[in-house]
C-alpha cells in the first residue's frame, strides 16, 4: 500500500488530533485533511491551533455540517444573489485523472461596480461557503479513491478589466483581499494549482495585483498557460472547450467555458444602505460612532428585542478599514468571524436569537488588528434598551 504521508506529516497529524482532543468532526478528521493544515500553516502548532479553532467555530455557525449542505448550495437564494454577478463553473466531482484533483473555473469578467450590489459581508459568507463546498467535494473524492485530492482553479483572464485592479486600495481589491484571507486561513493547501488562461503578454501588472491579494505561498501556485502547457498536468476531459479541452456542462450552462451567465450590473442593482430596516418594517436607530485604536477591540453589549414574536438583534455599520467582526452570546460565538471591510455598502444583517430569553447578553465584537492606525466605526443597532459600548481593549 502506498504511504502518502511522510513520517513528519504523520507525526504532525497526530499532534493536531491531540491538541483538539476529539473536537474535530469525523468528516474533517482524516490524515489527508489534517496534513493540509500541518503543511499549509508551516507546521506551526500555535498557528494551526488558532486557525483551526476559528474555522471549527465558523463552520458550526454557518451550518457546514447540516445534511445536504453540498447539494443545497446552488438552491439557496442567498448564494444565488451573489453568484449571479460572478462567472464560475459548477463545483462538483470534475476529477483530473492525472492527479485526482477537483477542477473548477473562475472567470475574470468582474464588474468594478459589483461592490455596489450587496454588503461585502454577504459576499464573504457566500465565498466562505463555496470554499467549503470545494473542500467537501475533495474529501468525498479522497474517501472514494483512498488517494489524496486537491483543488485546481482555472482562472480566465481574457475578460478581466485589469484597470479595475491596478490600484491595490480600490474597493474591489479590498473585498478580494478579504476573500483571499478566508481561503488562506481556513483552507490551507486545498488549492494546488491556479492555472491562468488567456493572460496578457506583459505580466508585470498581473504580478503587482497578485502580490497584493495573495501571500507568497499562494502566488507560487500560479501557472500561466502558454501554448497549451496546462495539458502537461490537466487531462483534456476536464479542460473546458473554450480553453482547448473537451469539457462541456450543458446541464448547467451552454457556455464553452462551463461558467454561468453573468448578470450585468446596472444602477438598478445597487444596494441601498438601510435596506435592513425597511425589510424589518422599523425605523433606523440613531447611529453611534466609535474610534477603535490600533491593536484594540470594541465590544457592543446588547440584548435581543422582540419583533413579530421573534427575538432579534439587527445592525448596520461602516468602517474605515479592515477589521475582524463577530457576535458572541456570552463567550459563545454565534455569528461568523470574518475580516470585514465596508465599501459602497454598509454591512447590514439580523441575528435571530433562537435559544434563550430576551435578557441574554450578546456582544458585537470589532477587533482592529492594524498595529498603527485607528479605525472609525459607525453603527446603528436595533436591540432592547441602549447598547453599552466598551472600546480600547487589547485586541487578541
Amino acid at each position: 500500500m502506498v504511504n502518502f504521508l511522510s513520517e513528519d506529516e504523520l507525526a504532525g497529524v497526530e499532534q493536531i488530533r491531540k491538541a483538539f482532543n476529539g473536537r474535530i468532526p469525523s468528516l474533517l478528521d482524516t490524515d489527508f485533511n489534517l496534513r493540509r493544515w500541518w503543511n499549509g500553516h508551516g507546521r506551526n502548532m500555535d498557528v494551526i491551533t488558532e486557525k483551526f479553532d476559528n474555522y471549527l467555530k465558523n463552520r458550526k455557525v454557518m451550518g457546514f455540517d447540516e445534511p445536504g449542505f453540498v447539494e443545497s448550495f446552488y438552491k439557496k437564494q442567498d448564494n444565488l444573489d451573489i453568484l449571479q454577478y460572478f462567472g464560475m463553473s459548477r463545483i462538483g466531482p470534475v476529477v483530473n485523472e492525472k492527479d485526482n484533483g477537483i477542477v473548477f473555473v473562475e472567470s475574470g469578467d468582474i464588474d468594478k461596480h459589483v461592490t455596489n450590489t450587496y454588503p461585502a459581508g454577504k459576499y464573504l459568507k457566500v465565498f466562505f461557503t463555496s470554499c467549503e463546498v470545494v473542500l467537501q467535494t475533495i474529501l468525498r473524492q479522497e474517501q472514494e479513491t483512498g488517494k489524496p485530492s486537491h483543488g485546481i482553479c482555472i482562472f480566465d483572464m481574457g475578460p478581466l478589466h485589469i484597470a479595475n485592479h491596478i490600484n491595490p486600495l480600490s474597493n474591489c481589491n479590498k473585498v478580494f483581499k478579504a476573500r483571499a484571507l478566508i481561503w488562506e486561513e481556513n483552507y490551507p493547501d486545498m488549492i494546488q494549482h491556479i492555472v491562468v488562461v488567456n493572460s496578457p503578454f506583459f505580466l508585470g501588472v498581473i504580478w503587482k495585483v497578485a502580490k497584493f491579494l495573495l501571500k507568497e505561498k499562494q502566488q507560487k501556485l500560479i501557472h500561466f498557460n502558454r501554448n497549451g502547457s496546462m495539458k502537461e498536468f490537466l487531462h483534456e476531459d476536464v479542460i473546458p472547450v473554450a480553453f482547448g479541452g473537451k469539457r462541456m456542462d450543458l446541464e448547467y450552462t451552454e457556455r464553452s467555458d462551463c461558467c454561468n451567465e453573468i448578470k450585468r450590473v446596472t444602477p438598478d442593482c445597487f444596494y441601498k444602505n438601510g435596506t435592513i430596516w425597511s425589510s424589518l418594517g422599523i425605523d433606523a436607530p440613531t447611529p453611534t460612532s466609535v474610534s477603535i485604536k490600533a491593536s484594540s477591540s470594541c465590544k457592543v453589549r446588547c440584548t435581543p428585542k422582540e419583533l413579530n414574536g421573534k427575538s432579534i438583534i439587527a445592525w448596520q455599520f461602516s468602517v474605515t478599514d479592515q477589521l475582524e467582526f463577530t457576535v458572541l452570546k456570552g463567550d459563545e460565538q454565534v455569528y461568523p468571524c470574518l475580516k470585514m471591510i465596508t465599501t459602497e455598502c454598509d454591512d447590514e444583517d439580523v441575528l435571530h436569537c433562537m435559544d434563550g430569553g430576551i435578557n441574554d447578553d450578546y456582544y458585537l465584537v470589532f477587533r482592529n488588528q492594524n498595529r498603527f492606525s485607528s479605525i472609525a466605526l459607525t453603527i446603528s443597532l436595533w436591540c432592547e434598551g441602549a447598547p453599552s459600548v466598551t472600546s480600547d481593549m487589547p485586541s487578541v
